[in-house]
């Protein structure tokens, strides 16, 4: 007797050891201002994974209709795969407003463009968001199908993790990683969804851990430490009403304009720890300048831009 229940307790062990990172789920998510929305699929699995039998699904205020979108490409064992809204157009105003250059810089693919074909990435906080199968199995759920919580969901246990007493919210403007120890994603239905059991919040705006991530599925793997470069886009281009804005992949300390002699006609420092700046130029001749982008990290990019 006691060597069957030995043996059950042995194959009961193994088999909760073998659900364990043996499966994709999301690693990061992240709600920001405007358009800026991202998520990040890790793999902790030993083998490649193929993400074309995979989708991203979106139950929006508390629906149980799904908005999905299919995925592609391979993901490597302890690598990360990450979304972004695709609103990449600089001229891009209202709800296509263009999302913050550090997403563009750190996705592997963009989706959704256009809101009446699919609505998925249009996530606002109080929206269901699950990782299928192509099945409709779960391998992941973030929030809980079928509840609207309000705003967001939150910490708060006396009114359900919803954000009714006027609790700080998590998943509305913030950026959550999923902790280090979470080896596998939700697979069921919660009954209630609290947040911080499994994801730690790291604020709004925060972009800079996207496209890896660390857990004890992997102890091992080792985050990508090569140098950091940095990007930056003007819009509009060509600048035609007296001004055009910057945006940058890093904060942005100052900005120096130089004409085709190489004179600073404009040398302009950020008031504001931001990724972007508006620049006047109101003052200066039309034609084309050079215009270098110093970033607080001390790193240096250069472009050129029109001015009309």
């Amino acid at each position: 007797m006691k060597q069957i229940l030995l043996s059950v307790l042995v194959l009961l062990i193994s088999a909760t050891s073998f659900a364990q990172c043996n499966e994709l789920f999301i690693s990061e998510y992240v709600h920001g201002y405007g358009n800026n929305r991202a998520l990040e699929i890790y793999n902790p699995t030993n083998t490649a994974v193929d993400l074309s039998q995979y989708q991203l699904v979106r139950y929006s205020n508390g629906g149980t209709t799904p908005y999905a979108v299919g995925l592609s490409n391979t993901l490597a064992p302890a690598e990360c795969w990450v979304v972004v809204s695709d609103k990449r157009d600089p001229n891009g105003t209202g709800y296509d407003t263009i999302v913050d250059a550090a997403l563009i810089a750190a996705a592997d693919t963009f989706l959704c463009p256009v809101y009446n074909q699919n609505k998925m990435m249009y996530f606002n906080g109080n929206d269901a968001i699950t990782l299928e199968k192509l099945n409709g199995t779960y391998v992941d759920i973030i929030g809980k199908i079928g509840e609207d919580p309000g705003i967001a969901w939150t910490a708060d246990t006396l009114n359900g993790f919803t954000s009714a007493g006027g609790a700080r919210w998590w998943t509305r403007r913030n950026t959550l990683i999923r902790k280090y120890d979470v080896q596998q994603g939700v697979i069921t239905n919660p009954t209630f969804f609290n947040p911080t059991t499994e994801w730690d919040s790291i604020g709004n705006q925060t972009f800079d851990h996207l496209g890896w991530h660390q857990n004890t599925c992997q102890p091992n793997s080792i985050k990508n430490t090569a140098k950091k470069t940095n990007d930056c886009f003007f819009y509009p281009n060509p600048a035609t009403n007296g001004w055009f804005m910057v945006k940058g992949t890093e904060i942005i300390s100052s900005v120096e304009i130089i004409n085709s002699v190489g004179q600073v006609v404009i040398s302009k420092k950020n008031d504001v720890a931001r990724g972007d700046m508006k620049i006047t130029t109101e003052n200066i001749e039309a034609g084309m300048y050079i215009v270098n982008v110093y970033f607080a990290d001390n790193t240096t990019t250069t472009k050129k831009i029109i001015i009309r």
